[in-house]
């Protein structure tokens, strides 16, 4: 019996059948959730967990002119870059215990919080990193009382609070709308600073209120020199609007130096809290083998520093 000779094209088309067929049999074929694009410490991080975080973090605004395509890559390298950097950071979590129930998932996404279960993962995601950083911070971060001198003899203020408290104005244009206001005030429905946010502000100066009271006529100066400190001066004529002044209380010299100690402590943690976060960070990447694969990827992968070149 002779061989039967095959045309080639059948043979490619039944060769690509089964290969097909082996694809589908473990889903890997057409299953974004079983694409591989990276392994972080030999755990394999996938294109659609990866798209996921793109969705959640490629913020574009439709009105805008879209990114050309090697900037939007570019943008989306970095990307992948900060999720292969969560995912160890995610581990070391996981490592450590920690974890986001359902409860606290949901006060942290609040009343518009995302229906989409991917959305969802991308959060807890985020709020499992953010836990692992504050606790890292919370056992590491010192700030004495020596750091708070040096701090604040590094940044001093241009100017001491006038002690005999500052002089606030408003502005309108009628009499009664400035009664109106001034009985608010008073009466307590209303603040001096939510009636300046709400009307605008004309305010003086912190200190020099007797200079600043030369500009006004004799009996403004007068009314304005005669209020206690917490005082509303009643609406005064002043050329075609009418004035209220305030005299604001002067501030206690010990509560004022202590809110200022209180404002160094916290910058001061806000700048160690960054270094020990970066440093965390850092060991991580020393100690976490990253094998990326970016033959895989949606997009053409550009490396950190790239030089970039026309389209």
């Amino acid at each position: 019996m002779s061989p039967v000779k095959l045309d080639r094209s059948i043979v490619w088309v039944v060769a690509w059948a089964a290969l097909c067929a082996a694809a589908s049999c473990d889903g890997s074929f057409h299953d974004p959730g079983k694409h591989v694009v990276a392994l972080v410490g030999g755990h394999p991080v996938t294109v659609s967990e990866l798209q996921a975080y793109l969705d959640a973090n490629l913020l574009t605004d439709p009105a805008a002119e879209p990114l050309p395509p090697r900037d939007l890559a570019r943008v989306k390298s970095r990307l992948f870059d900060d999720f292969l950097d969560g995912e160890m950071l995610l581990q070391e979590a996981r490592r450590r215990g920690l974890s986001v129930s359902d409860a606290e998932l949901g006060v942290y996404l609040g009343p518009d919080a995302p229906a989409s279960p991917k959305a969802r993962d991308v959060a807890r995601r985020d709020l499992v990193i953010q836990k692992l950083r504050e606790s890292v911070v919370r056992s590491e971060v010192r700030v004495d009382e020596a750091q708070i001198d040096a701090w604040m003899g590094a940044h001093p203020l241009h100017a001491a609070p006038d002690a005999a408290g500052a002089l606030r104005t408003l502005r309108f244009a009628s009499y009664p709308e400035a009664m109106r206001v001034r009985k608010e005030i008073v009466s307590k429905q209303l603040s001096f600073q939510q009636a300046q946010a709400s009307y605008g502000a004309d305010s003086l100066a912190d200190t020099g209120n007797e200079a600043d009271l030369g500009a006004f006529p004799d009996h403004i100066a007068a009314a304005v020199k005669a209020l206690a400190p917490g005082q509303v001066s009643q609406p005064l004529p002043f050329e075609s609007s009418v004035l209220l002044f305030l005299l604001e209380v002067p501030e206690d010299p010990a509560a004022v130096a202590a809110r200022r100690r209180e404002q160094a402590r916290q910058a001061i943690a806000l700048e160690e809290s960054q270094t020990i976060a970066d440093g965390l960070l850092e060991s991580l990447r020393k100690s976490t083998p990253i094998v990326r694969h970016p033959d895989e990827l949606t997009f053409p992968y550009v490396a950190e520093g790239a030089v970039p070149h026309a389209e």
